[in-house]
């Protein structure tokens, strides 16, 4: 189907119109339900965090206050927890959850590890010799009460999370400093049965908030911290960072991607959709304007067309009124389906004697209209000659039978610098057309068999 140019711009501009609008709307749906999704997934790991930060305070809570037993028996008979070390140091172990080793530290230097095995490095470091951990020391002294430090290198090898225990000679004195103990837990342990290390599509930082040393994750998540919980500890807090790292997920990815290829592919659906639409409007369209049997345009598009030819008036033209001569005989004789084959044959010829730029049309029955366009006023007895001619010389051949058609043609000229009105027009080239069939009367259709 040939498009006119102003269609085809119009349609150029519409699809670009379109694709700026889809691909847009294509992003911005995309964009909203991958932020939901992202949204409901960053909230799903505060949830998780807040529950990470609550195990960690239970477990660290837990085993403090059990260890606190173990300082109670030093402070109370320092003499009886040395003697029977082992035994009470087990108890502590029995109970506690993370746990890994306790020390017991008279005047601030090893002199008990429990268990002993993997940790005989331990025995008889003076904790003023190592300033890292004296400082968590003498917190824990000056405070009266217990201190986690840490993670802290420990001689005996490795990290831990250390909880110092002061000792004092009276129990209800802190001037009297004795020793302390040192009770070993084992983070990485707690952090893994935490859940820490199964939160996913987020760095996790954590971070001394007395000290602001970090020692889990990096200093860029505390930084770029999405999300922050404190964690409570006995005479201390930790922090608790979270950056959130969903958009490079590749569930999140797929998703978008997904996203944006079912959106786009309703967009191109729908762009299908109004093409067809819009190309089923143009075919009944033309069908509405298009006569069915011969394929010319019908009366309707004539009118259309030579109306606003005369409206216009822009340019002179010749119409054309043809009659078929005694088609009425051809249709008696032969039926109407000889006819009909007549009808197209002469529809045939004047479309090929005539220009592209000429209007040919059937108006109804056996009339046909011609409109010549661009053709001077002296031209147009010659044309007209020609054209009749070169039709009725064309033999329409039906059956056995070549039928050579008869023509009658009027004529009415506009000039559009004295111009007149359409039916003004219409009713001369009519008034010709009957002069001419009466001054032809003996003409008649001339039909041959075909040997």
């Amino acid at each position: 189907m040939v498009l006119p140019r102003r269609i085809k711009t119009w349609f150029i501009l519409f699809t670009l119109v379109y694709v700026v609008a889809a691909v847009s709307a294509t992003a911005l749906i995309g964009d909203t339900i991958v932020n939901r999704v992202i949204q409901e997934e960053q909230e799903d790991i505060n949830r998780k965090a807040s529950l990470i930060r609550s195990r960690i305070e239970a477990a660290i809570y837990h085993d403090t206050y059990v260890a606190d037993s173990l300082a109670t028996v030093v402070t109370i008979d320092p003499e009886f927890a040395m003697v029977n070390w082992d035994s009470v140091a087990q108890k502590l172990l029995d109970k506690a959850d993370y746990v890994r080793n306790v020390g017991l530290a008279p005047d601030n230097i090893i002199s008990h590890v429990y268990p002993l095995e993997g940790n005989q490095a331990a025995i008889g470091l003076d904790f003023r010799t190592r300033p890292d951990q004296y400082r968590t020391v003498l917190k824990a002294r000056n405070l009266g009460d217990v201190y986690i430090a840490g993670p802290i290198n420990l001689v005996q090898g490795g990290q831990a999370i250390i909880a110092r225990f002061p000792i004092f000679s009276s129990p209800t004195e802190s001037t009297d400093y004795w020793g302390g103990v040192s009770i070993v837990i084992d983070h990485i342990k707690m952090f893994a049965e935490v859940g820490l290390y199964d939160l996913v599509d987020a760095n996790v930082a954590i971070k001394n908030s007395q000290t602001l040393d970090y020692f889990y994750g990096s200093q860029s998540t505390i930084a770029d911290a999405d999300f922050m919980v404190p964690i409570s500890l006995p005479n201390g807090e930790w922090s608790l960072s979270v950056e959130y790292t969903l958009k490079q997920s590749p569930e999140i990815v797929r998703l978008g991607i997904m996203i944006y290829a079912i959106s786009a592919g309703i967009f191109i659906v729908i762009y299908g959709l109004i093409l067809l639409f819009y190309r089923s409007f143009l075919i009944a369209k033309k069908q509405a304007l298009v006569d069915e049997l011969t394929q010319l345009p019908n009366r309707r598009f004539a009118i259309e067309k030579l109306d606003s030819l005369t409206q216009e008036k822009k340019e002179s033209f010749a119409l054309l009124n043809i009659d078929l001569n005694d088609f009425k005989k051809v249709n008696d004789a032969y039926g109407h389906e000889a006819g009909d084959t007549l009808l197209s044959h002469v529809a045939s010829a004047l479309n090929k004697s005539t220009r592209s730029s000429d209007l040919v049309a059937r108006m109804g029955g056996d009339e046909f209209i011609v409109a010549l366009r661009d053709v001077h006023p002296n031209d147009v007895g010659k044309v007209v000659n020609s054209l009749q001619k070169t039709v009725e010389a064309s033999a329409c051949r039906w059956q056995r039978y070549h039928i050579y058609p008869s023509l009658s043609i009027g004529c009415a000229l506009f000039n559009h610098q004295s111009p007149r009105d359409l039916d003004e027009l219409m009713a001369a080239a009519d008034q010709d057309m009957y002069r001419a069939k009466s001054s032809n009367q003996k003409q008649k259709p001339s039909i041959n068999a075909i040997s």
